[in-house]
């Protein structure tokens, strides 16, 4: 719950190719591990072979699905990682995260207007859902203004600058745009604009969702509520050759000792959220490989401004020079962690920190912000955080004892994750930390940019009530600016005024931690840490 702009160039019409992953790319994919560990030369070397076909997996996931609607995520990327198996937009993020860029998906090529007005978009050739049956034009046409239509999707605030989507016929579609707004196709790459068949969800309702068809590598085989997830080859996915592995099963398990165990004793071959203190645990072990990825993760605390504290600018600057950040890098992430200059993840178009500056660590000037805000005594909230994740019982113990230094008065409330995110929706809280797994979907910043300045309207901002008409007004400029240059020029000052105003606290900017047994091969995540098991196989 993010990308490069493939096709930026605003100096006339241009084409996607549509050749994206070649035979002999798959297989090179294939054994292309994603970063260095004790144990890499060990997976390599077993991974050097041919893919071979066949095989079950099973992934020990801290978050499973709570619904396979994904235009109404609920539970963050325990949701989205799964819809990503069987569901895929028009266009999608790298799935072999080498780039950045968006590419192919339902759709074979596209073509954008010079005025930045409209896109023209042909469907792939031959491509079916996963029930067999054709993907026509009225099947995107018809998920296109689902996206669009904010009672059937939650994010529909994503697809602002959409207009209209015409079949031009059976195999084109002709989207209009009443504003040029280059984020728009990165929105449409991600979960909010998947596919579906129009004929199964107008017939079906609400009871599609339950056992869904899309154009995933995957399709739903069974689902335990609560306990896991099991998926089985789509035998239609467009992609020759792919999937290799007959079937996945997220398995949930939301304790990190019980993934790390799982994974260790083979009781399952991938587990996601490695905790920071077991890096070393991993790299030692010569039966594991450890992912270290690079994705706009960050541990993002959100204060509830329907809370009068939280409402005094002096306050928040006071909370954000009290936290020592250095020290919690080192002692809860493990030195990987990168100090923060945005109150959003590290996106496209951050300025440096040369530019703007991160929150230091200044116990001084906190107790100064708190002398002259309406709060000199101090005051008390309970910050609520998710059970089961060490470094979440770390660090609120340590933001705990560092804000007690300046007055404010923490109460701890550890809720299981989707209790939290429930919470959270509800406007339930004073602090929390809304999700255990904090990612943009996009790795430009129109997305998040647009969920806290203007999602829901009225001060809304994504569930914090703040409201800012100054920056919301820069934020909207700034989506329908056609030009990247002058985007990139525009989107620092966005960064610098939200940074100023903190109305959010990134406390950390993290990697995605995985790990997977050495005979796992080809384990591609895209560049927003989802896992793209169309390429894994296991090795003999």
């Amino acid at each position: 719950m993010s990308k490069v702009k493939q096709l930026r160039d605003r100096g006339g019409s241009r084409l996607a190719v549509s050749a994206f992953l070649a035979t002999s790319l798959v297989a090179a994919l294939a054994v292309a591990p994603l970063a260095a560990t004790s144990s890499a030369t060990a997976s390599t070397l077993v991974c050097s072979g041919a893919p071979v076909k066949g095989g079950s997996l099973v992934y020990a996931r801290q978050a499973g699905p709570v619904t396979l609607n994904p235009f109404f995520p609920t539970n963050g990327n325990g949701d989205i990682f799964a819809d990503t198996l069987l569901y895929q937009g028009l266009v999608m993020p790298d799935p072999t995260g080498k780039t950045q860029n968006i590419v192919p998906a339902v759709a074979s090529s596209w073509t954008e207007a010079a005025s930045g007005l409209s896109y023209t978009f042909h469907i792939r050739p031959g491509i079916k859902f996963s029930n067999g049956t054709p993907v026509t034009a009225a099947d995107v046409v018809f998920s296109l203004n689902y996206f669009a239509n904010a009672k059937l999707d939650e994010t529909a605030v994503l697809s602002s600058g959409f207009k209209s989507a015409t079949a031009v016929n059976s195999s084109t579609v002709l989207m209009k745009l009443s504003a040029p707004t280059p984020g728009l196709i990165y929105n449409m790459s991600i979960f909010d604009a998947f596919i579906v068949p129009k004929a199964l969800v107008t017939k079906e309702g609400t009871k599609f969702w339950n056992n869904p068809v899309g154009t995933g590598p995957f399709k739903l085989s069974k689902w335990v509520r609560g306990s896991s997830i099991t998926f089985v080859r789509n035998p239609y996915y467009w992609q020759p050759g792919l999937p290799y592995l007959n079937t996945v099963t997220y398995q949930y398990a939301l304790n990190d000792n019980t993934r790390l165990l799982d994974i260790e004793n083979n009781q399952a071959q991938m587990a996601d959220g490695i905790a920071f203190n077991q890096v070393a645990t991993v790299k030692s072990d010569s039966s594991l490989t450890l992912q270290s990825v690079k994705v706009p993760y960050w541990v993002g605390l959100w204060m509830n401004f329907k809370r009068k504290p939280f409402q005094n600018l002096d306050v928040r600057k006071a909370l954000e020079y009290a936290i020592n950040r250095p020290l919690i890098n080192k002692t809860v992430f493990d030195g990987l962690g990168t100090l923060p200059n945005s109150v959003l993840p590290q996106l496209k178009y951050d300025a440096p920190n040369s530019v703007v500056k991160p929150y230091s660590y200044d116990l001084s000037l906190a107790k100064k912000y708190m002398a002259k805000s309406d709060y000199p005594k101090g005051f008390t909230i309970t910050l609520q955080y998710p059970s089961g994740y060490v470094e979440y019982t770390n660090l609120v113990l340590i933001l705990q004892a560092e804000w007690a230094s300046i007055g404010v008065h923490v109460k701890l409330q550890a809720e299981d994750e989707s209790t939290e995110t429930a919470l959270y929706m509800k406007g339930q809280y004073d602090m929390t930390f809304p999700y255990a797994e904090f990612t943009s979907d996009v790795t430009v910043p129109e997305e998040y940019a647009t969920f806290v300045t203007t999602y829901g309207g009225g001060g809304y901002s994504f569930y914090s009530w703040w409201n800012d008409p100054t920056i919301a007004k820069m934020v909207t400029t700034f989506d329908h600016t056609a030009s990247e240059a002058k985007q990139v020029v525009e989107w620092p000052k966005i960064q610098a005024a939200m940074q100023n105003q903190t109305p959010f606290i990134n406390v950390m900017d993290l990697p995605f931690l995985n790990a997977h047994r050495n005979n796992v091969c080809g384990t591609l995540l895209d560049p927003l840490g989802a896992d793209s098991l169309q390429y894994t196989w296991i090795a003999k």
